[in-house]
C-alpha cells in the first residue's frame, strides 16, 4: 500500500519552501540553484486546490476567500520583487482564476490567469481538478517556460506536478489550522520581505 501524507503537512511544507524561494529571489537573485527547491511549491498548491475542487468544495467559496488576500498581497509582491504594481499578479490571483474557471467562467478565469506570475496556472488547477492530468502538466510546463526556466527544469516541473497530485490524492486530512492562516501568511511574508529590501 502506498504511504500517505497529511495534507496539512504537505501544505505547510510547501509554504516553508515558498518562503525559502522568495528569500532567495530577493537576497540572491542570481543564484538559480537556490531557487530550484521552490519549483515544488506551485505544484503542491495546485494539487491541493484541485483535490478539494474535485471533491465538491464550492469554487465560489474559494474565490471569496482568495480575493481579499490576493489584493492585500499585491503591493508587497511588487515591492519585494521589484515588479510593476499591477503585473504580474501574485499567485493567489492564479488560484482565484482557477476558482472562476471551476464556476464556469472560463473566459474570465483564463484571462485572469494570463495576467499572473503563473500565466497558465489557472488552467493547471482547473484541468487537474477535472482529472485531465496530462493537460494540467503541459499547462504547468508552459507557465515555467514563459517564466524563463530552462528546458530540464520545465520538464521536472511537469513531473513535480504529477507527484504532488499523487501525494494529494492519497493524503490524509491531518490536524488543521484555521483556514485563514495560510492565506494571511502569504501577504504577511511578502510585506516583510518588501520592508527588508527597503531597509537593507
Amino acid at each position: 500500500m502506498s504511504p500517505s501524507l497529511s495534507l496539512e503537512a504537505l501544505k505547510w511544507g510547501a509554504v516553508g519552501l515558498m518562503v525559502f524561494d522568495h528569500a532567495a529571489a530577493v537576497f540572491a537573485p542570481g543564484d538559480t540553484l537556490l531557487r530550484l527547491p521552490g519549483r515544488a511549491v506551485f505544484p503542491v498548491f495546485a494539487a491541493l486546490m484541485a483535490l478539494h475542487l474535485s471533491r465538491g468544495y464550492p469554487p465560489e467559496r474559494y474565490a471569496a476567500r482568495l480575493l481579499p488576500f490576493a489584493l492585500l498581497a499585491q503591493g508587497g509582491y511588487a515591492l519585494a520583487f521589484g515588479a510593476p504594481l499591477v503585473w504580474p499578479l501574485n499567485v493567489l490571483f492564479t488560484l482565484l482564476s482557477a476558482a472562476l474557471m471551476a464556476r464556469g467562467r472560463l473566459w474570465a478565469g483564463g484571462f485572469l490567469s494570463l495576467l499572473t506570475e503563473f500565466p497558465l496556472g489557472g488552467f493547471t488547477v482547473y484541468w487537474l481538478s477535472r482529472g485531465l492530468w496530462r493537460e494540467a502538466a503541459l499547462a504547468h510546463m508552459g507557465s515555467m517556460f514563459f517564466m524563463g526556466w530552462s528546458f530540464p527544469v520545465v520538464l521536472a516541473g511537469g513531473g513535480l506536478l504529477l507527484l504532488a497530485w499523487g501525494l494529494a490524492r492519497r493524503g490524509l486530512p491531518g490536524r488543521r489550522l484555521p483556514w485563514w492562516t495560510a492565506y494571511a501568511f502569504y501577504p504577511a511574508h511578502l510585506w516583510l520581505l518588501a520592508f527588508a529590501v527597503r531597509w537593507r
